[in-house]
This record gives C-alpha cells, structure tokens and sequence, in this order.
C-alpha cells in the first residue's frame, strides 16, 4: 500500500502540451487560453461541464438524482479530478500505465481507492492510494474490515463526497457513488424500469443507455429500441438473452452529432470502459467488452472481497453484480436532488 496523502490543493492554473501542436491553459476548471496548430484563441467553456441537462433519474423511493456528464478521472501530475467531457469518452487501455510515474489520466479504479487517509484506532494511518494495483483484496478494505462500505460513518470513502471540492469541472457542488440498491432500483423497480434502458454504441463506443424520468420519446429522425424489446429477458435480479450469442451493442447506433440530441432529450450513456487487474486492462473491446461502475456496497460475505457493481455486456445487464474490489472499473457520481 501506498500512504501517500492526497489531498493537497496545488495551483489551479496550469499549462497542458499535446504532440500535435495544442497548448492549452486551465484556470479554475476553465481553458482561458488556447493554441491549436499555432493559432492562438482565448475560450471559455459554457458552462462548467458537470451535471446533465436538467434530467432526474429515480433510484429510490422519493429518492432523485442527476448523473454527472462523464465518468470520473484522476490525474496524478497535479492530484486532479475531472469528470469526462462527453459520455462516451474513456481513456482506455491508457489505464494500464497506471503508477506513480505515469502523469497521463486514468478511468479505472480500484474500490475504495478515493485518495483519503483513516487514522484508526490504534493511531496508525490507513491511506487508500487512487494508483493502487495491488492483486490483494486486503489493500482495499476500509478500516482493514470487508463488512465496511463507503457509506455511513465511511463516506469519506467514496470517491464524490471525498472529492468533490477538487473536481475541476464539478461545478462545486456535492456528489457521491450510488449504493447496489439505487443502481437495483434505478434498472428494475422505478417506474417502466424495463423499458429505459438499452445497449448501444455511441460515437462508436458501447455502452449502455439509461433514460431519465422524464424522458418522452426519441428526437425527429432517430429510434430508439429498448433491450427488453429486442431480446433481453428479466430474469432473477438480471437482464440477459438467453441465446448469448446475439451483440446488442448494435441495437442502437448513434453519431456524435445524433447523440447530442439523444442526450438533450433525457438520455444518459455509460461506456463500456472495460475492467483493469493489476496493470492489465481487460474486456475493452470486440464481443467480450463490459462495462463495469462501481456501487458503495460490499456483498454480505467476504469471499475475496467482493462487492456490488453494475455489470453489462453484449448479452445482458445486471444491476446488482458480485465484483472482485482488486478490478478497476468504472466511476459515475450522482448529485442528490432535494
């Protein structure tokens, strides 16, 4: 383990260089300065690039949320967070240069891993590195007992309420991870739970779409085709196509441009980031890609340490799925909606 403390508040203006000629200057979560290919411009973002639109999503009862725009990212080089600016965007097999040396972004993270330090009982420090790799579900226990999760007397565990005053586009409010009971909720028990939600490709990326609350129908010119209605079948706390063989990824194909439309409309998209052991990064692409998000709750036993997490693939989706905590996978935070 790692007891490097993370929370250290550095400079919030800083200058990024890419190989193709782009400089690009950031002050407080804002580019104030830009050259791409030796034209220089002055921007600013719209608005900072947080929450989605104004869509809720239901993941209890009387419970409502919005989702952030992006997945969550951590940067090392200056102990950022960010979320994603577009839904669809991962960073991809670039998760497995993970390590202190690596000053790139990552998108897959170890459960647990928020960048915090508990002093336990016995006065020793247990720090909880966002760059962890360990193989071992030990290193990612909270206070060193599988039964703990990152809610309740733990929060500070979670990667949102942890974190969120560092998120450089979190638009300074609070977020925090879902429980297994909300991501249940949220697929199966909400209302016309089984008809909102569908696998899919965006921009070419898979992933999964979940409709908000309010959602009506899909904008002039475009579909949109259910998972239920094109085969996946409810069955014990799961969605699956019992034939397996069937990639409903392509059930649903949407440009950038088409997308745009897709989500002022109420949709929100997971990408399918795939799932990192150790400093391998898994299950990315072809008919084996997954998608994997993270949930605050551990499984009611130990056995290796598993905990509970979204789970989709190409054949089926399951909301409340038993997931080794060593993995990196996938982080969305909700902002609570009083």
């Amino acid at each position: 383990m790692n007891h490097r403390h993370y929370f250290v508040l550095l400079t919030t203006l800083f200058i990024c260089i890419s190989s193709s000629a782009q400089m690009y200057v950031w002050k407080n979560g804002e580019i104030i300065f830009r050259i791409d290919n030796d034209t220089a411009d002055s921007i600013t973002f719209e608005k900072p690039y947080g929450t989605l639109e104004k869509y809720c999503f239901s993941v209890g009862d009387g419970k409502r949320v919005r989702f952030s725009r992006g997945n969550l990212q951590y940067c090392d080089m200056y102990y950022e967070w960010r979320f994603a600016e577009n839904q669809y965007d991962i960073i991809g097999a670039s998760n497995s240069n993970i390590g202190e040396m690596y000053d790139g972004w990552i998108d897959l993270f170890g459960w647990g891993t928020f960048g915090y330090c508990f002093t336990l009982s016995n006065g020793k420090e247990e720090c909880h590195n966002v760059y962890e790799t360990s193989t071992d579900y030990r290193d990612y226990l909270i206070k060193g007992d599988w039964r703990n999760g990152l809610a309740g007397e733990n929060e500070l565990a979670d990667w949102g309420i942890a974190n969120w005053k560092y998120i450089i586009n979190g638009d300074d409010i609070e977020w925090r991870t879902l429980t297994s009971s909300e991501w249940r909720y949220l697929l199966t028990e909400r209302a016309d739970a089984t008809h909102k939600f569908a696998l899919a490709t965006v921009n070419g990326q898979k992933g999964l779409i979940i409709l908000a609350d309010e959602w009506e129908h899909a904008p002039e010119g475009l579909s949109f085709y259910t998972s239920t209605s094109k085969g996946l079948t409810y069955q014990t706390g799961y969605y699956e196509d019992e034939g397996y063989i069937i990639d409903h990824f392509t059930d649903n194909t949407y440009t950038k441009e088409e997308w745009a439309r897709m989500e002022k409309a109420g949709a929100l998209f997971l990408p399918a980031a795939g799932q990192r052991r150790g400093t391998t990064v898994q299950n990315l692409n072809g008919s084996q890609t997954f998608g994997r998000y993270y949930s605050t709750t551990p499984t009611s036993d130990e056995r290796e340490g598993n905990v509970y997490s979204l789970s989709f693939y190409m054949s089926g989706v399951t909301p409340t799925s038993e997931f080794s905590r060593i993995w990196g996978a996938s982080v969305r935070l909700v902002h609570d909606i009083e």
